[in-house]
């Protein structure tokens, strides 16, 4: 049995439609697979801020044979039912059909033999019309091509069995390769398995899998809060949404005036998260906000974090002032 990778690289996409993309990418190969004959043992989409990815093993390097028998018209019935029903069918002569019989009388069934077909050449047929079929909330076309998606799309990589599945959408040729983070590690990548693949990724600073990604940023966040004596406030939704944001996540805190404290904590709240996705840490001494918050970033910089940080308290600050002289 052999499995299948493909990886659709793209542009930035938004991380409010990364999970749905994700399950209906995967949900659009399993279908095409299994109407090919197919029962892959497992099919897994993955998505992030610049790739949607699908891994489906258990595939057989070859169609199975197939038999199908298509119902017709009554005997008897007039021309044009026949020459459709013969039409619809891929047969020339009712000659090739099979008279039974029912409660009714007796029909003609076609009776078709399939003979299977190399699993590359089918996944190179229905992979392009998943993509050009793809539905997005919002989509976009770019350039001088008709392909609509999220974003332009850059490349696909798409392998079966070790081996590259070859086919062309809108000028994008398949292949091995893809690429790691953007900043962290820019090169190539080459892969023809999903281990290698998710290893590769891995090693260039991109985590491949978004439940992972979200552990990573409550875990690394709620230490950086209790190395102070602090809790991070739990917010599940906006925790969904930085991680796909991120493809490396760097959680860091930050520190605001401790003035602003006289505003409403569903106020400050509202502003980190509404519109910096920053999450609000708690004193759990006096049961209010503190004057911290955390913040995740896409790189590991040289310095800390130092002037990320400083940029970071400075837009905060802009809001935060916005707040407290509404409030007040």
């Amino acid at each position: 049995m052999s499995e299948l990778l493909l990886e659709l690289f793209s542009e930035e996409i938004p991380a409010r439609m990364q999970g749905r993309a994700a399950a209906d990418l995967e949900k659009a190969v399993g279908k095409a697979l299994m109407d090919a004959g197919f029962m892959p043992e497992g099919v897994k989409g993955f998505a992030g801020p610049r790739r949607l990815t699908v891994a489906a093993a258990g595939i057989p390097a070859r169609q199975p044979d197939r038999r199908e028998e298509k119902k017709g018209p009554r005997v008897g019935a007039p021309d044009k039912a026949v020459e459709g029903f013969l039409k619809s069918a891929g047969l020339t002569s009712l000659d090739q059909c099979e008279q039974r019989e029912d409660k009714k009388g007796a029909y003609w069934v076609a009776v078709i033999d399939q003979k299977g077909r190399d699993t590359g050449e089918l996944i190179a047929e229905f992979i392009p019309q998943i993509v050009r079929g793809f539905s997005w909330p919002k989509s976009m076309r770019w350039g001088d091509g008709e392909l609509r998606w999220v974003r332009p799309l850059h490349s696909i990589l798409c392998v079966f069995d070790g081996e590259v599945v070859n086919f062309e959408i809108d000028g994008i040729k398949s292949g091995d390769k893809t690429q790691g983070h953007r900043f962290l590690a820019p090169g190539e990548i080459q892969a023809r398995s999903f281990e290698s693949y998710a290893a590769a990724l891995k090693k260039a600073k991109v985590i491949l899998d978004a439940e992972e990604r979200k552990e990573m940023i409550a875990g690394d966040a709620a230490t950086l809060c209790r190395a102070q004596g602090l809790e991070l406030v739990d917010d599940p939704g906006l925790l969904n949404e930085v991680s796909g944001l991120a493809e490396w996540p760097v959680p860091m805190m930050g520190s605001f005036d401790e003035k602003f404290l006289s505003v409403p904590d569903e106020v400050l709240t509202a502003s980190m998260r509404g519109h910096q996705k920053y999450f609000s840490v708690k004193d759990p001494e006096i049961g209010r906000l503190a004057n911290k918050f955390v913040y995740v970033a896409n790189i590991e910089a040289p310095d800390g974090g130092a002037a990320m940080r400083e940029g970071y308290e400075r837009v905060l600050t802009a809001r935060l002032s916005d707040a407290w002289f509404l409030y007040n």
